[in-house]
């Protein structure tokens, strides 16, 4: 009698087990059925899209629920009016996600007044890549070697004044007597490129190597650029030849403001979400972006298009971040009063 009473039981037990649904997950059921917004601080056809349009197809995937995700473009001002409508406006659940340019982070440090968001307030999801920007000429430009940077009048474009093109070409004129003429009013990379082959200009800094080696790739071949400089923390393995920024400096101090300026390049492709955004699908979607960073499908995609992937986490941006803000006053005041467009040569 004891051992049916038992096998009863033990079989109502199964019972319940098996008929009581699964945890539920909130991540999961909240992301079910939306749609993210991706909002990209560039405009279409630069370093930035190269990113996000692949991320918008991949992404879902490994967010719990695999919502779709929809990019929208804000590439004006270098980015910045993206990253204050992020803070200021974005959707606080989670339901919008920025693609900011690398310096956004940085920008409080750089004494912008234009700004509203307090950097450490984002919740840094990670970088997709590290990168190095170049210097490249029009075949017909005097400029042979990255030493004539330094002696001969180069007239570039510029992709907007809080971008690498704009801060790094500032500061090769004030810190080492670049003589650069910046032209301003061109709007992204796309329309810098067409002025480079249209003759309008002569050269273009600050652009992502990643970007020109595949955009660009039969320029490159054909011989119609030359690329006499790379700017990055560390030298691209591609450029071995190419001089980088530090060949041209002369002095200590200079080198470690230049420390300073390339430190947003190690998370040159960062992403973010605003402020407020629920602590579980914050770690959600980091999770899901590191992921996607080792995805065999996504790694395939960027390949094919030859766009790098080196993944920073969103840890390792918020003590990168720590490091940069520590720097000692006086060496940041030097930085700012450098790259300042604020009577810049034109």
């Amino acid at each position: 009698m004891a051992r049916r009473n038992l096998r009863f039981l033990l079989g109502l037990v199964g019972l319940v087990v098996a008929t009581t649904p699964a945890a539920a997950d909130p991540v999961a059921d909240f992301y079910r059925g939306q749609t993210i917004s991706l909002l990209v601080g560039a405009n279409t056809g630069g370093g930035y899209d190269a990113y996000a349009r692949p991320v918008s197809r991949h992404l879902g995937r490994f967010i719990p629920g695999e919502p779709s995700i929809v990019v929208r473009y804000m590439g004006s001002a270098g980015g910045l009016p993206a990253a204050n409508s992020l803070y200021t406006v974005g959707s606080k659940d989670g339901l919008t996600i920025g693609a900011l340019q690398r310096h956004t982070p940085f920008e409080v440090l750089r004494g912008n007044k234009s700004i509203v968001y307090d950097p450490f307030k984002f919740s840094w999801l990670g970088s997709l890549n590290s990168e190095v920007s170049v210097t490249m000429v029009w075949a017909n430009a005097p400029h042979r070697r990255a030493e004539d940077l330094l002696t001969t009048r180069l007239i570039m474009g510029s992709l907007g004044q809080e971008t690498d093109s704009e801060i790094e070409a500032n500061a090769m004129i004030r810190l080492m007597g670049a003589p650069m003429q910046i032209i301003r009013g061109y709007s992204g990379t796309a329309e810098n490129l067409l002025a480079l082959e249209k003759g309008e200009i002569q050269g273009l800094h600050g652009v992502s190597w990643s970007y020109v080696k595949t955009r660009k790739g039969d320029w490159l071949r054909d011989g119609k650029i030359r690329i006499l400089l790379q700017t990055g923390l560390e030298p691209h393995p591609d450029l071995k030849s190419i001089p980088t920024i530090y060949d041209l400096v002369k002095s200590d101090d200079i080198r470690q403001i230049w420390d300073l300026i390339l430190a947003p390049k190690v998370m040159s492709r960062p992403y973010a979400l605003p402020p407020g955004v629920p602590a579980d699908r914050v770690a959600a979607l980091r999770e899901a972006l590191g992921r996607l960073a080792q995805d065999p499908a996504f790694l395939a995609e960027m390949e094919r298009s030859g766009t790098e992937v080196s993944f920073r986490s969103g840890q390792d941006m918020e003590r990168l971040m720590a490091r940069v803000y520590a720097f000692p006053p006086a060496l940041v005041e030097r930085m700012v009063e450098a790259i300042s467009s604020r009577s810049a040569p034109r």
